[in-house]
């Protein structure tokens, strides 16, 4: 039997979220993960859909846009490779807060996210250990939020 790694696993553990991770919240990833791929301009997420896929970002750019009613939605963000794009998956009602467009082609691992979230109620310690990952993106993203904001009232 070969053994060789597919190139969705060698991928998926090259990504910062996941490097250096237990070998089983790598293979329980894995099971959960599919290759995805976005043209520009197509629309990965809308805001106020549902929000079941936790997106691992490979290769390419993303718009976070906000619509607030029917106005033309407005970028806030660029999520680019090596990012980890979308949690509203983990708080509930588990609706996406923003619009996600690919500005460039996008590349992406998509993991089911209703299935995650099982298995962070089955497996509480392998819960603790992924969502202490993605807490340290969101702190990342909401620094540099603040940056821009400072930077915006200077101006």
């Amino acid at each position: 039997m070969d053994q060789r790694p597919t190139v969705l696993e060698q991928q998926l553990r090259a990504h910062p979220l996941v490097r250096g991770m237990p070998e089983e919240d790598i293979s329980r990833l894995l099971d959960l993960a599919r290759p995805v791929e976005f043209e520009p301009l197509e629309t990965i997420f809308d805001e106020g859909g549902e929000a079941d896929t936790l997106y691992l970002i490979l290769t390419g750019v993303v718009a976070l846009r906000v619509r607030r009613g029917h106005r033309t939605p407005r970028k806030i963000q660029s999520v680019q490779e090596g990012s980890v794009l979308g949690w509203s998956w983990l708080f509930p009602p588990y609706r996406w807060e923003f619009e996600a467009m690919a500005e460039t082609p996008v590349r992406a691992i998509a993991i089911d996210a209703r299935e995650l979230r099982r298995q962070f109620d089955a497996d509480p310690a392998f819960g603790y250990r992924f969502v202490a990952r993605i807490a340290e993106v969101m702190a990342k993203r909401l620094h540099a939020t603040r940056k821009q904001v400072i930077s915006l009232m200077g101006s």
